[in-house]
């Protein structure tokens, strides 16, 4: 019993003393997500309804990586100019509207040219998520913000490829009626449930230079480690669902490995950041992006369903040290009046993933096979967490509250 109260006062603790405000933007991210369906079976619905062979599937997952680059710059821009809660209620209830007209997408050109809209809306939500909630509490409190934010992410993501997985088993269709009424179910909840909670951006200081994030080194170099991780990250619900469902896993199984890695992000992450609350946040993240590679790893161990499931948890554990940790140090290095650019292009990372991993992914599985795809990520996930080591050197890692000594 001792065990039980002081697990629970834990995650009391882990989850206390946030702002209401703070929760309600998270809520709203949830209730998006609930509904994600369509991404982590497009792949699978290209194959059963348009005949797709992976290579094609891993193009047409790509194209939507090309708009998801497209939309992170407009939504990152766009918060900056208009604010973060605007932005992302029109994102959300284009992208709800753009599904329902999906479902009478009959011919593959028109496809391609539908999910690239799609991506664009989709995406251009996400810088404006980051920046509402960044901005909804003290800085002291940015970091558990964030993490809670990714945690409803996450939790929405358990929903939604798991229910998805048997509302494809009786027709694919299905899963964009569902996106979408998710999509516009989010977008009224932010334009009618905040109070009038609508921050615009904060002005440039007059001796202040503008905020341009590619131009930043520092920032750069984060955002090259962090893609080469992602490249790594991502084969498990793009090339790793294909490659499942080709060694005889239905798609409900499917769905079900899928959804392991955000009900391990559910159930840990606010506590295991919470409890890294004063560590310096890049040693971290680069322990993080070995963990990650190390779970691909685990793949190429002959362990059937089972060693899947470890695997997944293992990738969990990795992207728990990472992403939330990574988000909040961005955050917190980024100029105030351009956060939202900051945070554009640190979607545009996550989407410029899309565009490469399918395309690598597809490539390594269909010419030298499953074990080398593994291997590839492994090594991906060391690269990366080296480069995040090198990084936690340079004087820009200690800024922000989230230091030791700071939080």
């Amino acid at each position: 019993m001792r065990f039980v109260s002081g697990l629970f006062a834990r995650y009391r603790d882990a989850f206390g003393g946030l702002p209401q405000l703070t929760w309600l933007l998270c809520l709203a991210a949830f209730l998006n997500r609930c509904g994600s369906m369509v991404l982590p079976f497009l792949g699978l619905y290209a194959k059963e309804v348009f005949h797709y062979s992976p290579k094609q599937a891993g193009v047409l997952l790509s194209i939507y990586g090309i708009g998801a680059i497209t939309g992170s710059w407009l939504g990152g821009v766009l918060t900056d100019r208009l604010g973060p809660v605007r932005v992302q209620v029109v994102a959300l209830a284009a992208s709800g509207l753009w599904m329902f007209g999906m479902t009478r997408v009959l011919e593959p050109g028109w496809l391609e040219a539908a999910v690239f809209v799609l991506a664009v809306c989709n995406e251009a939500f996400r810088p404006g998520s980051m920046s509402a909630v960044a901005v909804s509490c003290d800085a002291k409190l940015r970091r558990r913000a964030l993490s809670l934010n990714r945690l409803m992410l996450n939790a929405g993501w358990a929903f939604g490829p798991t229910i998805g997985g048997y509302l494809v088993s009786i027709d694919f269709s299905l899963m964009f009626w569902a996106d979408g009424g998710t999509c516009l179910l989010a977008a009224a909840f932010l334009a009618f449930g905040l109070g009038g909670f609508s921050p615009r951006a904060t002005p440039k200081p007059a001796d202040e230079q503008p905020g341009r994030p590619l131009r930043d080194r520092y920032f750069v170099w984060l955002m090259a480690a962090n893609l080469i991780v992602m490249l790594a990250f991502m084969q498990y619900f793009t090339t790793g669902a294909r490659a499942w469902n080709d060694h005889g896993y239905g798609e409900r199984t499917i769905g079900w490995f899928v959804a392991i890695n955000p009900i391990v992000i559910v159930l840990f992450e606010m506590l295991v950041v919470h409890g890294l609350r004063d560590r310096a946040p890049l040693p971290v993240i680069a322990l993080g992006s070995l963990v990650v590679g190390l779970g691909y790893l685990v793949l190429l161990l002959p362990f059937g369903p089972a060693g899947i499931v470890v695997a997944m948890a293992v990738v969990a554990g990795g992207e728990l040290l990472q992403m939330p940790l990574l988000g909040a140090h961005v955050n917190d290095h980024a100029p105030a009046h351009a956060r939202g650019a900051y945070n554009g292009a640190y979607g545009m990372c996550f989407s410029a993933g899309h565009v490469v991993a399918p395309l690598l992914g597809g490539w390594l599985y269909d010419d030298y096979g499953q074990a080398t795809l593994w291997w590839v990520c492994g090594g991906l996930g060391a690269l990366g967490a080296a480069m995040f080591w090198s990084a936690s050197r340079s004087p820009m890692s200690r800024v922000g509250p989230p230091q030791a000594g700071n939080s």
